[in-house]
């Protein structure tokens, strides 16, 4: 699903993956694009102007989240500085925290002695360790929850777990260095209300957000003088982009789904308030620094690409393969509804056989079934058997033929009608086209950052999907897309025909991947039980 999980196992002992982006693009153009917000710009613009308040009282009527103050969690951009401003001394986490400070706090926890939960030894200082430790607990009882349903002894052990997390959460709010590890492990598995429900848990939602608060303090990532090798080093791009994530749909739901204005806005106005903080941080690697959700992950590569194209690219000719996709259209629905054939069983086998194993992704496990012909260049065959016209095609597509990159393929997607995926950030750096193939009536869409599309036959989308991004089907029907998560076509090397450089929209300054001399990690790929 991209982000933490998937650099955190290598981040650990190398201690090197970096991404950050430079500002660029033109506020004018970003303005146009938030006109059509609707509701959501219209909360955002409440939560400007609705006031922070000095209570520590939970919100009134916010739909049943705990713990939700009318001030900021941490106040952050208010340190607390000694009398006469000396000095600079803040409280562990703000802005103007000092290296030493941060030194001594971690030397005091250190003497405290071993974390022990659950016979499982945590660290008191590596909360990136803590979080592999953690997700790897969770991730096999969940995984094998999944892979055998009914048996009670693993439902005995899911629902202890579930009941763990919450005595979990309030003791990492004690432990700091256990705040990362929780926060995306409520994420990752306490997403939704129920396993058929198509409700966001609201509590969950937002102490995940808190809990990533406090794994920023923790880290040490709201220190403005931290140095850019140091900040991404610890993960500090990928924990500010998770809190506005958690926090801002959060807020998103509660004004577009509940309708709850007031309770929306003051969620909103607690995320602005970490936003405004942000902003003045030197490795923000923002776009515009007008809203939280143009953060994403294609910048800390190819920033000037990402800056004026956006989250959903509007120019076809811009990707020669969109417009490719489109000319073969009907040679690949063809060949889906073929291998469909009214036979939901032979896209479910295909789907046990292509697809990754995957956290808590939508409420119902058949939300979301694949069926890839490639994977990082490979073609896979028991697919490819039954769609052979256009796996032929797409290998003559350097895009897909000859891309690498950890995270790439290309197949078909199946989406239930009904069904949802959270919202999430993409793998990069890549890039996302579906050609709509088979696309019923009813709300059928899709949000990327501030952007929202939906999906016609016959017709591409191009996205970067490393941009927040979520789906709703409220349709009657399932629908169906081919989906390419190709290399992004400024990489010089990786996706390329042989003398094929990058296009022009690519010039401009490199992204701090390139700045600071980094190699991108591998995605990380959870392991299922067997």
């Amino acid at each position: 699903l991209g982000g933490m999980a998937a650099v955190a196992a290598q981040a650990s002992s190398q201690r090197g993956a970096a991404l950050a982006a430079p500002s660029l693009g033109s506020r004018s153009r970003q303005a146009s694009r938030l006109r059509a917000g609707g509701l959501a710009a219209f909360c955002w613009s409440l939560a400007a102007a609705a006031p922070v308040g000095t209570g520590s009282q939970p919100l009134g009527g916010f739909g049943g989240v705990s713990g939700v103050a009318d001030v900021p969690w941490d106040a952050p951009g208010m340190p607390m500085r000694q009398a006469g401003g000396g000095g600079g001394m803040a409280a562990a986490g703000s802005p103007g925290q000092s290296f030493g400070l941060q030194a001594q706090q971690q030397q005091q926890e250190q003497q405290l002695g071993p974390l022990v939960i659950g016979g499982i030894e945590f660290s008191r200082e590596d909360d990136i360790e803590n979080m592999e430790k953690l997700s790897e607990l969770f991730g096999r009882v969940f995984y094998t929850s999944v892979l055998y349903p009914g048996d009670a002894s693993v439902d005995a052990a899911w629902q202890s777990l579930s009941a763990d997390i919450w005595a979990l959460a309030e003791h990492a709010v004690q432990v700091p260095a256990l705040a990362l590890s929780v926060a995306m492990c409520l994420y990752n598995y306490f997403w939704w209300e129920g396993p058929h429900s198509l409700e966001p848990r609201m509590d969950s939602g937002w102490k995940a957000a808190q809990l990533m608060h406090i794994a920023l303090g923790h880290a040490g990532c709201r220190d403005r003088s931290l140095p850019p090798m140091e900040y991404y080093i610890r993960q500090c791009h990928l924990r500010w982009r998770y809190l506005f994530m958690l926090a801002g749909e959060v807020g998103r739901h509660l004004v577009l789904n509940r309708r709850d204005i007031a309770a929306g806005a003051k969620a909103m106005a607690q995320q602005r308030t970490f936003f405004e903080e942000f902003k003045g941080l030197p490795n923000s690697g923002l776009l515009h620094g007008m809203v939280p959700h143009e953060v994403n992950f294609n910048g800390d590569y190819y920033p000037a690409s990402v800056a004026r194209q956006g989250p959903v690219w509007k120019n076809k000719e811009d990707l020669p393969i969109a417009l490719f996709l489109e000319a073969n259209y009907p040679t690949i629905k063809a060949e889906l509804e073929a291998m469909v054939g009214g036979e939901e069983a032979v896209f479910r086998s295909l789907d046990e056989q292509t697809r990754n194993a995957e956290t808590q992704f939508g409420p119902r496990g058949d939300d979301w079934l694949t069926a890839y012909m490639f994977r990082k260049g490979e073609a896979i065959e028991a697919v490819c058997a039954r769609a052979p016209r256009t796996c032929a095609l797409l290998r003559t597509r350097p895009e897909i033929a000859n891309c690498k990159a950890g995270g790439s393929g290309a197949g078909f997607l199946r989406m239930s009608p009904g069904g949802r995926l959270k919202p999430h950030f993409g793998n990069a750096p890549r890039l996302s086209v579906h050609l709509g193939l088979i696309v019923p009536d009813g709300e059928i869409r899709m949000q990327v950052g501030y952007e929202t599309v939906r999906w016609e036959e016959g017709k591409t989308v191009i996205f970067d999907d490393t941009f927040i991004h979520q789906v709703v089907h409220n349709g009657e029907k399932p629908r169906y897309v081919m989906n390419l998560w190709m290399c992004h076509p400024c990489d010089p090397d990786d996706g390329k025909a042989p003398g094929e450089v990058p296009p022009a929209y690519c010039e401009g300054p490199p992204g701090a991947m390139h700045q600071l001399g980094l190699q991108p990690l591998p995605p990380r790929q959870q392991q299922v039980p067997s």
